[in-house]
């Protein structure tokens, strides 16, 4: 009798053991396999959050380029339009009247008669010095009002620089045209026509005391504003910049930390 109570003891505690052995076993397993699906979503989780910071580093790289290139193109505008404002301001539109301007009429075989306009030396070379300062103007507008959307400094600019509607009679006496954006259109003819019978009028006009000076103070405006016109990326791109910054920052190194923690499962088990 006491052999066989002997043995069931032993049954009993095998069962015990056995039973304690297996729940520990279920612990482990159900510890493991919670562990996988994490793990698993870790995995999913740093692939989106690179996903996120290739994304970002994309945006800040085509950001630095797009600040470069306004940078580059506003000096190039600036500082052209500056010269060419320098040498109206000083030009001396008194030419030579004898030959300045010469028109030759022509008629064809087919009896279509036609007209030929040439200039002088002088009259040609005070026509191309207008024709310069024009053509860097309407740059300058252009360029100001493509970016106006860019934010409220250049929108500013853009409108100050397409102020020359304001004094359009006075520029159209002399033949220059103004268009709805403050941008110039020459008409060459009626141009050399005042700068050959009315010199001291297209001075007055265009020099320090009118549109060049006018220009003059646009450009030193929009230079004092040169480090502040295009926007951070933080004012340009907005809350979305802060959103990445935090995904690709801490809280990637924290998944990239959990997904070690099998290691320390391993070494428990």
């Amino acid at each position: 009798m006491a052999g066989i109570n002997s043995l069931n003891a032993v049954n009993n505690y095998s069962w015990l053991f056995n039973n304690n052995k297996s729940k520990k076993q279920d612990s482990v397993s159900q510890l493991w396999n919670a562990y996988g699906n994490f793990q698993n979503n870790a995995t999913s989780s740093l692939a989106g959050l690179t996903e996120i910071n290739a994304g970002l580093k994309n945006v800040m790289a085509s950001y630095e380029d797009a600040k470069t290139s306004f940078q580059s193109e506003f000096s190039e505008a600036m500082e052209n339009l500056s010269a060419s404002a320098e040498k109206i301001k000083g030009y001396n539109f008194n030419v030579e009247k004898e030959g300045a301007i010469t028109v030759t009429t022509s008629t064809d075989d087919k009896g279509v008669t036609s007209s030929t306009t040439t200039y002088s030396k002088d009259m040609q070379a005070a026509l191309d010095a207008v024709k310069n300062f024009v053509d860097d103007y309407n740059s300058a507008v252009k360029f100001f009002g493509e970016h106006s959307s860019v934010s409220k400094r250049i929108e500013q600019l853009a409108t100050t620089f397409g102020d020359t509607t304001y004094h359009s009679a006075n520029y159209s006496s002399i033949g220059l045209l103004t268009n709805s954006d403050g941008s110039l259109t020459i008409n060459e003819a009626k141009l050399a026509d005042t700068i050959l019978n009315d010199p001291d009028k297209v001075s007055s006009i265009l020099g320090k005391n009118g549109l060049v000076g006018k220009t003059e103070s646009h450009i030193s405006f929009a230079n004092s504003q040169a480090d502040k016109l295009f926007p951070t990326a933080e004012e340009m791109l907005g809350d979305q910049i802060d959103t990445a910054s935090l995904y690709t920052g801490k809280a990637y190194r924290n998944m990239a930390a959990y997904s070690n923690m099998g290691n320390l499962i391993n070494m428990m088990f």
